[in-house]
């Protein structure tokens, strides 16, 4: 099978190359999926590109998330048909193989059903990104009725939350770094979009909701944007960081903030319970049918072209998703 992979980090132009390997078979409790389409994340990138440390294995094809076909089933895997159209999410966590090949064999557990309506390039962006999005709206529960604050809302994850908030009935404050962003903020229907370079975000936050603050933050940097989180989060509100991406350390001034009972999540997709694995793909499952999600795909590469591909990825991260399609 055709696949892309690297055997060192670095560049990915010095260090990914496209060749020809063994092509996979489905073990017990797997499912053999002839991949279409393969998401890039900057996790993999990183990885990659991390010279610092040492590669986990000899050979490693890259990409956590993609879409395909099934192409053979396992000692064992019941309730899916050859031919079946699937997403797989999680594929490359502690694993040599991912999906930036023609073919993949992973735990059934790691693979669902891809609505008719949805491509095999848009099927590709459901594992980290539209997960992580649903889990960091939904993890404390539902928010039909409440207002949630998405910092970060143009990006692959915060573009999906914004919708997954729509979707489930909350009023949706969102935040972003400039005008260009903004009208793509407004465009993911979101209640209210403030540009934070150019605005006091505490002030206009708590205008919006008669000083009362939010009830639940999406959040992507917990410890840099925690000065401003305490300050409009509401009384037994909640907040669900994803990542923080200025510092790795965050302050809660028990004192000065004015939320009481408030709860403070971190998540990290790869390590979710069984529960909350279904949880969260049942839901976007039923967004997806219920036409709640539109997917922002920036680029689409050739598997040829991965190296590119990788490069561009890095380059243009806010833009949305690289996609690479395999034929």
């Amino acid at each position: 099978m055709l696949a892309g992979w690297y055997e060192q980090s670095g560049p990915a132009k010095q260090v990914i190359q496209i060749g020809q390997m063994d092509q996979p078979q489905a073990g017990p409790g797997e499912v053999l999926v002839r991949l279409h389409a393969s998401g890039i994340n900057p996790s993999d990138y990183k990885k990659r590109g991390n010279s610092n440390t040492k590669i986990e294995f000899p050979r490693i094809v890259p990409h956590s998330d993609g879409a395909g076909r099934i192409a053979g089933l396992g000692a064992g895997v019941e309730g899916f048909k050859i031919g079946e159209r699937v997403w797989v999410f999680n594929a490359q966590w502690k694993r040599a193989m991912g999906t930036a090949a023609q073919y993949i064999a992973v735990p059934a557990q790691l693979v669902r059903r891809l609505p008719a309506h949805v491509s095999f390039v848009e099927g590709a962006c459901l594992g980290i990104p539209a997960m992580t999005g649903y889990r960091a709206v939904f993890a404390e529960g539902p928010v039909r009725g409440k207002t949630v604050y998405i910092p970060a809302a143009t990006g692959r994850v915060g573009a999906y939350a914004v919708q997954f908030a729509k979707w489930g009935g909350a009023r949706v404050i969102a935040s972003v770094s400039s005008e260009e962003k903004a009208a793509m903020g407004r465009g993911l229907k979101a209640d209210v979009v403030l540009n934070r370079s150019s605005e006091n975000l505490i002030e206009r936050v708590l205008a919006e909701t008669d000083q009362r603050g939010v009830d639940h933050i999406v959040e992507i940097d917990l410890g840099g944007n925690m000065p401003i989180s305490e300050k409009i989060l509401a009384e037994n509100g909640s907040i669900c960081s994803y990542a923080s991406a200025q510092s790795s350390i965050a302050h809660l001034n028990i004192g000065a903030r004015r939320a009481r009972n408030m709860s403070v999540r971190v998540i990290f997709v790869y390590l979710l319970s069984p529960s909350a694995i279904e949880d969260t793909c049942s839901g976007i499952i039923q967004a997806l049918h219920d036409t709640a999600i539109h997917h922002r795909i920036a680029g689409v590469f050739p598997l040829s072209e991965l190296a590119q591909a990788h490069e561009t990825a890095e380059q243009q991260s806010g833009l949305g998703h690289m996609v690479i399609e395999i034929d």
